[in-house]
């Protein structure tokens, strides 16, 4: 059951309470509609449908008035309270009314203001419904569960519409309304557990709902919205032509059916047309419509209706008669309900999220009254003019019109949801932040915190006060050597003194041109020790001497750069001309690099050569996924057999991280290639915790990518549980942990050796441990490898125990195995400033404050869990 209606382990509760919420509405609903729609045309007759056209629009735009400001001014609960309590108070007063006996001409007023209640009620319990439900989900769990509620609601429809088929003939029409009225006190308590069951996901990572302002600050907000958003203007465009057509097709079944037939005899037609049509909408509800979305997108569904409604239209002009009038009726209460209305549920999700809720009040409680005023004028001036398959030409017209509207706004679509997650982001992209304007007591204090020890700190200071300008290209001089003073400097590049180091890079930056490849190898091997000042002036210096042959040296050591310096060094590269391009494009298709260094190669040579870029990316992007795909299960068989083994606990984790990375590489590729919008504003949308901000990124996702691409990347990007982790025990981990210690990399090596360490007897451990020495390890990688063979004559403490521990505090919880690795390497025994303490194998190793920072701002992902550790705001 779960599979077929793509509900999720735990869900069903959820599901079934806010169903039962929408099925309680509707029914009500479907009593009301039915016998109100049979005592209408009964009593009054279609011709005057018109009237009622013209009339909605007044009464709606006070609803609309006062429905936004109570969701204002209270809460979208409060409104919820207050409609159901109209309802039943109506009920009443509309069967009072009808048993009063009142004069003819009262009496004919009164069936007039019956049809125009019930075409507010129609828009507001829709509207009520959706903006109450769409605050408990995210866009994907919206897309797989919003069908299965307007099942619920179609169910509900079915329900009241049968009610009224079944005793029309022996309840009295008027009675229906208590009947409405006594579903409408049900459903109060329904409400009252889903708010306080279930909390409400903001709509950003700002929450908004503190700051929404008055009515007026709203209607202001969402006028400025038509006007700078192109999607909002398309969206409510096309619901209005919808709703144009909605109208006409209404006419025009209303006419054909109500010839030759008694109120009672009405009454059962609609009650058999409205249970067929809403059988149908629960079987495409239920069915249908959660894998159409999922097959073409949101954007193409919103094409069926108005191809359903150019059709049906187009049947009418060319044949006309009873079948045309129910196709009509099919489409409108059939594709329109259970595909069109759960598909704008979903667009919705699009529009500008800071006024989604007023947005979305406004267009409905004023596109449908409106649509509802110029048909209705429309057919008062023109109806008796022309018959019904003239009206049927406008209407094929109309309908060619929507199908423009809804080609332009696919169009919009990938767009809005980018613009959506920009929302409430601060542009550290902005020119201005780079040159702040102090007054004279910040430059004071600035000037102060340039002369504190802390090189961190007066780093900082010296590079607010006094912005450095890029290095001047010079002139390329490919016959130059390397002169006697700068082969001097160069040496004391790898002088162990730190203020060494930093002079003669000053020095090297007046000397060194073009051509002095001899201080390549040196830059390139002190790049990640350098302290950031002195990374800034090694990769200028890079950039001036312009070799393109170290590309794939000065990418190895770029990875452990800060994410600042990647861009920076990422244009160096760029600036390197077309020389750069084959040894960039060599770089991209390593797999044994970094993702770090394969993505400033990916960026460089799409600046580059855009057409060189496009032709790797359909092989790197199927290359990536496969490898993924094969890690993702090797990561779960590992976790199967993790229990009581922090190595191999630890190498699942590290195979996760790189899973992470491999999706957020492919996912780059795809934003270069023009598949996805920005990368950096979708990848962190991407990892937020905010559900509706990271539904937005997957949606962005899906919408931009071939169905076949997105088929692979969606288990990625879910993580849903897949059959290979279902291996357990029966998986032999010797050969994974064996593939493990070959790939090279350097904490995955010493994770793989200490579990195979723990599962190799100590006669064969030398055996399956001294390859991974033979290959190009990092220092901290091989020296764990080391002291599992006990070469040193005595046991060490291995680079997978500190991790293991820095893991275990929550300060470094969440951070990456990269960023773990870069804090263990610099653990010593010995205290420094700020240090903490960390047990290790009872040994006291401590981690220096200083290390910590620098770690912080190479890594994003370090960065944020210290902040988190300190920080308990919601959106922090």
């Amino acid at each position: 059951m779960n599979r077929i209606l793509r509900v999720e382990a735990g869900e069903w509760p959820k599901l079934v309470q806010f169903g039962l919420f929408g099925l309680l509405l509707q029914a009500g609903l479907g009593v009301g509609f039915a016998a109100g729609d049979a005592a209408f045309l009964a009593h009054v007759g279609s011709d005057k449908l018109p009237v009622i056209f013209v009339l909605t629009p007044p009464v709606m735009l006070i609803y609309t008035a006062a429905f936004s400001f109570l969701l204002v001014r209270f809460s979208m609960d409060r409104v919820v309270d207050v409609t159901l309590g109209l309802l039943a108070l109506g009920g009443v007063a509309g069967w009072a009314l009808l048993s009063a006996g009142l004069p003819p001409a009262m009496d004919h007023l009164f069936y007039y203001a019956l049809k125009l209640y019930l075409a507010v009620w129609y828009i507001a319990l829709y509207s009520l419904f959706w903006n109450f439900t769409d605050a408990y989900f995210d866009i994907q769990d919206a897309k797989r569960l919003f069908p299965l509620f307007s099942a619920f609601c179609a169910l509900g429809m079915s329900l009241g519409a049968g009610v009224v088929s079944v005793f029309s003939e022996t309840i009295p029409t008027r009675a229906f309304l208590l009947v409405w009225a006594g579903v409408a006190v049900a459903t109060a308590p329904m409400a009252i557990v889903l708010r306080r069951r279930w909390r409400r996901i903001a709509d950003s990572d700002a929450d908004l709902d503190d700051d929404e302002g008055g009515v007026l600050k709203q209607l202001a907000l969402v006028a400025r919205t038509f006007r700078t958003s192109r999607y909002a203007l398309m969206l409510a465009a096309m619901l209005f032509v919808t709703l144009l057509l909605t109208n006409l097709a209404e006419f025009q079944y209303a006419t054909v059916l109500q010839k030759g037939r008694s109120e009672a005899e009405l009454a059962s037609l609609f009650g058999r047309l409205y249970a067929a049509a809403s059988v149908f909408n629960l079987l495409v509800c239920l069915f249908v419509f959660n894998r159409l979305v999922t097959r073409i997108g949101v954007r193409n569904v919103a094409l069926i209706l108005p191809l359903t409604y150019f059709a049906a239209f187009g049947y009418f002009f060319l044949v006309g008669g009873t079948a045309a009038a129910l196709a009509a009726f099919f489409a409108y209460h059939g594709v329109l309900t259970s595909i069109e209305y759960n598909n704008q549920n979903l667009l919705f999700n699009a529009a500008p999220s800071a006024v989604k809720r007023p947005f979305r009040t406004i267009v409905e409680g004023l596109c449908e009254p409106m649509a509802s005023l110029l048909a209705g004028g429309f057919l008062l001036l023109f109806a008796r003019h022309m018959d019904l398959r003239e009206l049927s030409g406008v209407g094929v017209l109309l309908g060619a019109a929507l199908i423009a509207l809804a080609t332009a706004l696919r169009h919009f679509y990938p767009g809005a949801m980018a613009d959506n997650m920009r929302r409430g982001w601060l542009n550290f992209a902005d020119r201005s932040v780079a040159a702040p304007a102090f007054d004279p007591a910040a430059s004071e204090l600035l000037r102060q915190k340039t002369q504190e020890a802390d090189s961190g700190v007066a780093a900082a200071a010296r590079a607010l006060l006094h912005a450095r300008p890029p290095l001047a290209a010079r002139p390329a001089d490919p016959d130059a050597e390397l002169s006697p003073a700068t082969e001097a400097f160069a040496a004391k590049l790898e002088d162990p003194s730190p203020a060494a180091r930093r002079a003669a890079l000053q020095a090297l930056v007046s000397v060194a041109g073009r051509g002095d490849i001899g201080l390549v190898p040196p830059l390139v091997a002190g790049l990640p020790a350098m302290d950031r000042e002195s990374r800034a002036v090694a990769l200028s210096l890079l950039g001036v001497i312009g070799d393109v042959d170290a590309i794939p040296q000065v990418l190895a050591a770029a990875a452990q750069l800060s994410p600042r310096e990647l861009r920076a060094t990422e244009a160096m590269l760029a600036g390197l001309g077309e020389p750069a391009i084959p040894r960039l494009a060599q770089a991209l298709a390593n797999s044994q690099a970094s993702y770090r260094a394969r993505s400033i190669a990916a960026r460089a040579l799409a600046d580059l050569s855009y057409a060189q870029f496009l032709s790797q990316l359909d092989r790197l992007v199927s290359e990536e996924l496969d490898a993924t795909a094969r890690r993702l299960a090797t990561a779960r068989m590992f976790e199967a057999q993790a229990e009581g083994s922090p190595a191999l606990e630890l190498l699942a984790h590290a195979y996760r991280g790189r899973i992470g990375e491999a999706v957020d590489f492919v996912l780059e590729l795809l934003a270069i290639g023009g598949f996805l919008p920005d990368f950096d504003l979708l990848i962190v949308s991407l990892h937020s915790a905010n559900p509706k901000v990271r539904g937005n990124a997957v949606e962005a996702i899906a919408s931009g990518l071939p169905h076949a691409t997105w088929r692979r990347l969606d288990p990625l990007i879910n993580r849903r549980a897949g059959r290979a982790g279902a291996a357990g025990g029966a998986v032999d981990l010797i050969p994974l942990l064996e593939e493990a210690l070959a790939s090279g990399r350097g904490f995955e090596v010493a994770a793989a050796a200490q579990a195979l360490a723990e599962r190799t007897p100590p006669a064969g451990l030398a055996a399956a441990l001294r390859p991974a020495l033979a290959r190009d390890l990092p220092a901290s990688a091989r020296e764990s490898v080391a002291a599992l063979l006990d070469l040193d004559g005595e046991a060490a403490v291995t680079l997978v125990d500190v991790v293991a521990e820095l893991r275990a505090r929550p300060e470094f919880a969440a951070a990456s195995i990269d960023a773990l690795t870069t804090l263990a390497e610099r653990v010593r025994p010995e205290a420094g400033r700020r240090a903490i303490e960390l047990a290790v194998k009872g040994r006291t190793l401590c981690l220096a404050g200083p290390d910590i920072d620098e770690a912080a701002a190479r890594y994003p992902d370090l960065a944020l869990t210290l902040l988190k550790a300190t920080d308990t705001r919601a959106y922090a």
